[in-house]
């Protein structure tokens, strides 16, 4: 304790105080600079010297009882040692005499106050004396103090056993009052002093129960890659295992792009066919977007919020018109953000001709489940074929005469169509909520044509490509 636990000794202050109100003895008015009552100081009484004298006076007395002074504080097997050369005494004797002589010099009636309110002598507290006090009693605690651990969740989903929870540890805490306390109490009473510390067991915030409805199959989507060739094949496995094992926490964003990353030979990907302005040609990466799309719409199925979702420039054979997510490093992105309020755990793979992926979490509240929905609004006709003549011999291998014919594209029509998210309770839809509003343009077919004239007397074999009108025109 500070000055403030420093007491007079009540009775005979007392005494002399009430003596002295009631006219009995009266305080030597001429003597200011000499203790003229009977005040002690650690069990000195300091009448009839002055500060100076009773300062050293006190001083020297408690550099004596402290020559010997042992404290030991005891943690189990940790012990803490302290002697005489952790105690400084000067200022704090000089600061406590200053107060008890102040305290001799108060008027009757403040003498008589204060008595009433501080009893016992005035005494050096423990953290007075000794030497950095609090510092030392922090590195104490420091070195005891154990924070509670959290339990966890492993994921490994590629294991038969996917989640692994990590159990919960309680933490320990010094009572550093009760630490102090008893310190201060038995320097009072002894200069041998044995203090063992107290603790309190601290409780983590989650404990292992936490998580036992957090690690449910939220959805599951899976796209067909059958008969896709080994480029592409490889292509969507590597994507599905990058992306694979990721856990999402409440509110973040996260990138396909950025998971799957880098998307060329060096992340492990392969040429294949890919969509090039509603172009089926050769390029790097075939395939990733078959990928982007499973997961897509995984997401919608757990309801997870999509902030980044883009069509391809022609409709795909994997999904529904208006489901799709196409992805293109640097232009288009799936992005999509966890806005539930616990973490999710995604699992995606390939697994004989079916791309997968799996979202573990809470599930949905009040027993809601989702359904994906695509809504077909309108066919938009093609527009026929367009033949090109071979004029720069970019065909040579395929055409050389007029006449002869080679497709390079096929036409396609074109769709407007919508896509849904319904959600249902007890097996009835109770909400219906539009997510995708997609146009894929009609695409007109290229047809080569070689250019030379035929030779004279040369008949061209039958052709085995037809030349299509635009469907627009025929209706």
């Amino acid at each position: 304790m500070k000055n403030k636990k420093l007491f007079v000794c009540l009775c005979l202050f007392a005494l002399v105080a009430v003596i002295s109100v009631a006219g009995g003895i009266l305080i030597d008015a001429d003597n200011k600079t000499k203790f003229t009552q009977n005040v002690y100081v650690n069990g000195s009484n300091l009448k009839g010297y002055t500060e100076g004298e009773a300062t050293k006076l006190v001083s020297q007395k408690m550099n004596d009882d402290l020559e010997n002074i042992n404290i030991k504080i005891i943690y189990k097997d940790k012990v803490w040692k302290f002697d005489k050369n952790d105690f400084e005494i000067d200022d704090a004797v000089k600061n406590v005499v200053n107060t008890a002589f102040k305290t001799s010099k108060l008027s009757n009636r403040d003498a008589v106050n204060y008595v009433a309110q501080k009893t016992g002598n005035f005494s050096t507290a423990i953290n007075d004396v000794f030497k950095n006090f609090d510092s030392k009693i922090d590195e104490i605690v420091e070195q005891i103090n154990t924070k509670a651990v959290d339990a966890s969740v492993t994921f490994k989903p590629d294991d038969a056993q996917m989640f692994v929870i990590n159990p919960e540890k309680r933490g320990i805490e010094v009572d550093r009052q009760r630490l102090v306390s008893d310190l201060e109490t038995q320097f009072l009473k002894s200069k041998d002093i044995t203090v063992y510390v107290h603790t309190i067991s601290v409780a983590p915030k989650i404990t292992s129960d936490y998580f036992d409805d957090k690690l449910n199959l939220e959805s599951k989507f899976s796209t067909s890659i059958k008969g896709s060739q080994a480029g592409r094949r490889n292509n969507v496995t590597v994507a599905l295992k990058k992306v694979n094992g990721t856990v999402v926490k409440p509110g973040e964003i996260v990138s396909f792009n950025a998971l799957t990353a880098p998307q060329d030979a060096s992340g492990g990907y392969q040429n294949a066919i890919i969509i090039v302005n509603g172009a089926y040609v050769n390029g790097m990466g075939g395939g990733i977007c078959q990928a982007s799309t499973t997961l897509y719409n995984a997401l919608v199925l757990a309801n997870m919020e999509i902030e980044e979702v883009h069509k391809h420039t022609i409709p795909v054979h994997y999904v529904e018109h208006a489901l799709d997510a196409m992805i293109s490093t640097g232009y288009a992105d799936l992005i999509f953000k966890n806005t539930s309020e616990n973490d999710i755990y995604i699992k995606s793979y390939v697994k004989g001709d079916d791309a997968t992926v799996e979202i573990y979490g809470k599930s949905i509240p009040d027993g809601i489940t989702i359904k994906r929905v695509a809504e077909e609004i309108r066919t938009i006709p093609h527009q026929g074929d367009k033949v090109i003549v071979d004029t720069k011999g970019e065909y040579a291998n395929k055409v050389t005469y007029k006449g002869e014919y080679y497709r390079l594209k096929w036409p396609a029509d074109g769709y407007e169509a919508k896509g849904y998210k319904e959600y249902y309770k007890d097996g009835k839809l109770i909400d219906r909520e539009e997510i995708r509003h997609e146009t894929y343009q009609p695409q007109q077919g290229i047809v080569i044509e070689g250019a030379q004239d035929l030779p004279e007397g040369f008949v061209l074999p039958k052709q085995d490509v037809t030349i299509y009108p635009s469907q627009s025109q025929q209706q």
